[in-house]
This record gives C-alpha cells, structure tokens and sequence, in this order.
C-alpha cells in the first residue's frame, strides 16, 4: 500500500503515515497501489490498473438533515417515555391494589428506548458512519414522530453512498 498524499510505500495498513502524517487514504496525489502520480479524477490507475478509490467524497445535506430530524424525534420520544414512566410511579401507587402497577414501568421503557436508539442512530447518520446503525436510527425515529421519521428514512437511503 502507498501514501495517497505523499506516495511513500508503507508496511501494513497504518492510520497515518509516518512521513507526511496523512491518513494514508486521504490524498488524491498517488496511487494505493503502485504509488504512481494520479490526479483527484482518476478512478482506475493506467499504470497497474488498481481501482483509485476517492478520497474526498462529496458531502450532501441528506444524512445531515436525517440525523438532525432523527434527534429532534428521539428526544420527543425520550421525554415521552420519562412523562409516561412519570405518571407511571402516580398511577402504579393507584393500581397497585390491582397488581397491574409493574405494567406501566415497563410500557415507559418503550419509548425511551426507542428515542435513545434514535439519538444514537441519527449521531451517525451526522457522522456519516455505520449506515445500518443510522437507517435503524431513523426508523425509530419513526415509530417517535411519524412526520420527522418519515424523511429521516428517505434522507438516509439517499445518502447511503456518503457512509463509511
């Protein structure tokens, strides 16, 4: 493998390169595998034909505003679920004498579990990473607020290619 910014040879697969101090997969100058001088448009190098993988992929609004919208629908489902789980210690102590009272703690974990897989998927979704983490995300940011779930999920699809 060799240096994308600088071209050195390097042993392994390092996080940085020991003598640019480059991720070695962040330039656009060399080829990974020969490390012969390409340009940022190079898709295939003409010298060993390896695949040149783009380093700076275009960043589009879409998993941004997925992720925003999916934060804003697992908060509302995080304060639900602390509003039910509220109620829940008033109406526990009501229908105690019924022996349903240990039902409404677990029916407030819902949606807050819920919102906090929402929070954490929309968190990568605005991270651009682990794409099956961010659709799970806004899918349950769906099942939140319908309406902030409903393009959270589209945006994510169309932003699939942005993931690492």
């Amino acid at each position: 493998m060799f240096c994308r910014n600088c071209g050195k040879e390097l042993i392994g697969t390092p996080e940085i390169c020991l003598n640019c101090g480059a991720r070695p997969l962040s330039g656009t100058s060399f080829c990974p595998g020969c490390g012969a001088p390409t340009t940022p448009l190079t898709e295939i190098c003409t010298k060993c034909g390896a695949r040149v993988a783009k380093a700076v992929g275009e960043k589009t609004w879409k998993p941004t505003t997925a992720g925003i919208l999916g934060i804003i629908a697992g908060a509302v489902g995080v304060i639900i679920g602390i509003m039910v789980a509220a109620l829940g210690t008033i109406a526990g102590a009501v229908l105690a004498f019924l022996g349903i009272g240990g039902a409404v703690a677990g029916i407030a974990a819902i949606p807050l579990v819920i919102g906090i897989v929402a929070i954490v998927g929309s968190i990568y979704a605005l991270r651009r990473r682990i794409w099956g983490l961010a659709l799970a995300g806004s899918i349950c940011s769906l099942l939140c607020v319908w309406f902030l779930g409903i393009p959270a999920i589209i945006f994510v699809i169309m932003g699939k290619s942005e993931f690492k």
